[in-house]
């Protein structure tokens, strides 16, 4: 073979092994890159700066809650490839509302195509194991110079344990409970279904309601009970002023002994303010009330005042977002009364009803859930 032919051949060879390397090379770092691109993706930083700006009130409970170092992708997400595709595709729309504030304000509640919190909330927290009773202590301080505090304590039966024995709160876990919304916000509660250890359901209704429900409804509609239908608000909890101004007082981070602290807390807080700066607006004008009022108390807790005014100036971050318009009130928390009221109280048992209309209804005594020390 000519020399010149040869060369070239070895030409075209180091070319094609540049180029092989060379995409290997690209290939490599595309897959590194794309892999931080999805991490980031994962990020708390992500759904609540970057991107979901409309999430503003969400992101700022976040950090605030006791999930704060569970990432959003863990519960809102899950493991698995197929729900990171899903959560991506159906969060396509999302990004038009974005562009063009369609979206709504506050952000719609409960999340409809959130993973089951079988996937999710019960990877840390195990339900079906059973947990006894608890005993949580509260304090609530009342508007007067003293912010006289009243304290009380109530037992919880938690409970729990394997659907065939559980029992106490968690007793709605272990069971096999399906009920049927028929709003938006599961809320109105027209359906409940138990399954009992045969295979048979024993249901309850609202007889209020009795005639919009129908079998179909009920098939294509009806949703298996999960924590998130509780605990619908564990790590976004928008707290009222008060209850947070409590709180302060209880931890220590507002001094009980400054006089009419409540009062004054809740005046500048509750109704919301017009913006974040109105309301530190507000919350530095209790320097003049103490100077004022209690000029000896203005000197000699000095400190203890501008720590109280950070605090409050901390809760107006916590509860003013008159953009998204989200508050306490506007979030219903299922954890409470509120809760347990959409089926106690109001649901009867079907089979039971016609000929037993006041015994039938399921209980709404607060004994079934709580004991008082």
């Amino acid at each position: 073979m000519p020399e010149s032919a040869e060369t070239h051949k070895r030409l075209h060879r180091k070319r094609l092994l540049y180029l092989l390397s060379g995409g290997a090379i690209a290939i490599v770092l595309l897959v590194i890159g794309a892999y931080d691109l999805l991490e980031f993706m994962e990020s708390p930083e992500f759904c609540g700066q970057l991107c979901h700006v409309e999430m503003y009130p969400e992101w700022v409970t976040y950090q605030d809650s006791t999930h704060s170092e569970v990432t959003c992708a863990e519960c809102h997400v899950g493991s698995g490839a197929s729900y990171l595709v899903k959560s991506k595709i159906s969060g396509v729309p999302l990004i038009f509302a974005t562009l063009f504030h369609t979206y709504d304000t506050p952000v719609e509640t409960p999340v409809h195509d959130l993973r089951p919190a079988r996937d999710t909330c019960e990877q840390c927290h195990r339900p079906e194991r059973f947990t006894g009773d608890l005993i949580r202590y509260y304090a609530n301080y009342a508007e007067d110079e003293a912010n006289t505090p009243e304290t009380s304590s109530i037992g919880f039966k938690v409970g729990g344990g394997q659907s065939e024995v559980a029992s106490g709160i968690h007793w709605h876990i272990g069971a096999e409970l399906w009920y049927l919304p028929l709003d938006d916000e599961r809320q109105e509660i027209a359906w409940v279904g138990v399954t009992d250890s045969n295979g048979d359901i024993e249901t309850f209704i609202d007889p209020d309601k009795a005639d919009q429900i129908t079998p179909e409804l009920i098939k294509s509609d009806k949703l298996l009970m999960d924590c998130i239908d509780c605990h619908n608000r564990a790590t976004h909890v928008f707290n009222s002023p008060e209850d947070l101004i409590d709180k302060a007082l209880t931890e220590g981070q507002i001094d009980l002994d400054l006089p009419f602290i409540k009062k004054k807390g809740l005046e500048v807080l509750d109704p919301v303010n017009a913006s974040l700066e109105e309301a530190n607006s507000r919350i530095e004008l209790l320097r003049g009330f103490y100077e004022q009022s209690y000029p000896d108390i203005y000197v000699e807790k000095a400190e203890e005042i501008d720590k109280a005014i950070e605090q409050l100036k901390h809760i107006a971050v916590l509860t003013t977002f008159p953009t998204m318009k989200a508050t306490w009130e506007t979030h219903t928390n299922n954890a409470t009364h509120e809760g347990c009221n959409r089926c106690h109280g109001t649901l009867a048992a079907e089979a039971e009803f016609e000929n037993d209309p006041i015994n039938s209804v399921i209980a709404s005594n607060c004994k079934l859930c709580h004991f008082f020390r």
